[in-house]
């Protein structure tokens, strides 16, 4: 019989003065440990705009994927209840592409294919968010809802500039609501195509799963190290690749309208005058280093534990998935963030061990809460005015995890 291996990590707050969050990655053979560094929980009634901007910055679409829709700024996006929802609309606008250049300047794709002149007429507007701030490395994940409606384009990535890099944690077309695009794309061509069947093809495409993405939350999440990038939906792995991508990113969350002809065909009907919401609870990042920690933004609403839908990866193409030996000591995520007075512990993954549990104890080891961990979120029953000096202890996979819960004062 093998020896009990235990790992036990110990986890301080230093300064009562911030309020710390954190993500375990506890898989069979190890544990990663993230620290909450930015985000948006989208409390507030406006858009925090020293954090977001409404469109590319350098575009309002993008002419060579035959885009139909403007960014608009903050007209296709609505902040309520603790929900930032962007939508899009039918509707003639006549604006620039570029912001900074002459209406009458030509614009080019590819080998100097002309596209048109720079203000032009578009037929639809749209919502996108797009950080200020540029992140290297770390977990980044997004609660939402997509619209029922088809034909639209729902996106959450990374995005290099030029040179590109670029990170695709999820795009969507919203009739394939048991599928999402995946991608990355890397400022060395050779690095985007790789090996299929009998010749080389870009990497990126659909994954399959069993579940519904009209029904209920979902979270898409992506880590993003030096050597690889892993991406999850609801815990679960479901894309798999190595890659070294090196370039600072902003993040983008969007919604956008395809053309009939163009990537992600065909757009939506078009006696659909607005599209249902793309409706994202949170954004959050989370990296490796504590120094750079950042306090987590005020719970005021409730939805922050609303359920999060169970789904299963169906599609485990090496193409997209990898070895299968990549994936055989996966397990879950766990992460512990303020919820209210107290705290909101979410465990994602498609198998919970049925051992695993949780407990809190005070400074004289005495049990104040033990359970078992279970799939979505849930409030760990205590209030602020008890969160002093007691110890959460997660065991799981023959590991135990001890955290000492701060307290929000």
């Amino acid at each position: 019989m093998l020896q009990k291996t235990i790992f036990s990590i110990l986890f301080i707050c230093l300064s009562k003065n911030i309020t710390s969050q954190i993500t375990w990655i506890l898989n069979k053979d190890s544990i990663t440990t993230y620290y909450y560094n930015d985000g948006d929980e989208f409390e507030e009634s406006t858009l925090n705009t020293t954090k977001w901007k409404y469109w590319y910055g350098w575009c309002r679409s993008i002419p060579h994927q035959q885009e139909k829709q403007y960014y608009t700024d903050g007209k296709n996006q609505e902040l309520k209840n603790g929900y930032l929802n962007l939508f899009a609309k039918r509707e003639k606008i006549n604006a620039r592409l570029v912001d900074w250049l002459p209406d009458s300047d030509s614009i080019k794709i590819g080998e100097n294919k002309f596209n048109g002149f720079n203000k032009r007429s578009f037929n639809y507007t749209a919502g996108m968010i797009q950080s200020e701030t540029k992140y290297k490395y770390g977990y980044f994940e997004i609660k939402f809802k997509i619209p029922k409606e088809g034909g639209y384009w729902p996106a959450f990535w990374l995005y290099g500039g030029t040179p590109n890099e670029e990170i695709d944690w999820m795009e969507l077309k919203t009739e394939d609501y048991n599928a999402i695009h995946v991608g990355r794309h890397s400022k060395k061509r050779d690095e985007n195509k790789l090996r299929g069947f009998i010749l080389k093809k870009w990497w990126g495409g659909n994954v399959y799963f069993k579940g519904d993405l009209r029904n209920g939350y979902n979270i898409i999440s992506g880590e993003w190290t030096p050597e690889y990038l892993k991406y999850f939906l609801n815990g679960e792995c479901i894309s798999y690749t190595k890659i070294k991508l090196s370039e600072e990113k902003v993040l983008c969350a969007n919604i956008a309208v395809p053309s009939n002809n163009g990537p992600f065909k065909p757009g939506p009907d078009t006696n659909i005058i607005q599209s249902g919401n793309f409706e994202i609870d949170y954004i959050r990042v989370w990296n490796k280093e504590k120094s750079k920690l950042n306090p987590f933004p005020i719970i005021m609403y409730n939805n922050k534990t609303d359920t999060i839908a169970q789904t299963t990866l169906k599609s485990k193409t090496r193409f997209l998935y990898g070895k299968r030996s990549d994936h055989v000591n996966e397990g879950i995520i766990v992460s512990l963030t303020p919820y209210m007075n107290t705290y909101n512990l979410q465990v994602l993954g498609k198998n919970i061990p049925k051992s695993a549990s949780y407990k809190i104890v005070n400074t004289q080891n005495q049990i104040v809460i033990q359970s078992y961990l279970k799939y979505g979120n849930t409030i760990i029953p205590i209030n602020n005015n008890e969160l002093k000096k007691l110890e959460l202890i997660i065991e799981c996979y023959d590991k135990t995890i001890h955290y000492e819960l701060p307290n929000f004062q």
